[in-house]
């Protein structure tokens, strides 16, 4: 006895039913996992960032233990990058400097001073794309 019409077609629907798939984790589950608290992230992201010229340590320290944990992990990110490829912000704008300068393009000092202003993420941004395409 053959299947019906009807019948092969409810076992195409069921079969063309998309799987659930594993969903990403957020970035709080992410902390909880590798850093266990949201404390222990903080205290890994602070020697990694600068301090404003103006703040004292316990004002640094509570500004950063209330970022989001999204904007902690990319600190974190953005830091080891950093401290694996240069040892200061000033490095990193000399290297993107240096590229620009070699691909034929008009550079001055003063250039190189609004470099030094970009924030440590821009910079590392620049880098990679002037690197990439040389």
């Amino acid at each position: 006895m053959g299947l019906t019409n009807n019948r092969k077609m409810k076992l195409r629907k069921l079969s063309n039913k998309k799987t659930a798939k594993p969903s990403k984790l957020s970035p709080a589950q992410i902390v909880k996992k590798d850093f266990g608290s949201k404390k222990e992230l903080a205290a890994k992201v602070m020697p990694l960032i600068e301090r404003k010229s103006d703040e004292t340590e316990e004002e640094f320290k509570s500004r950063i233990e209330t970022l989001s944990n999204k904007k902690l992990l990319k600190l974190l990110r953005v830091g080891t990058e950093m401290a694996e490829g240069f040892d200061s912000k000033d490095a990193l704008a000399e290297a993107v400097y240096t590229r620009l300068s070699k691909e034929g393009s008009k550079t001055d000092n003063d250039y190189l001073n609004k470099l030094k202003s970009f924030s440590m993420g821009r910079l590392l941004d620049m880098n990679k794309y002037y690197r990439r395409n040389k």
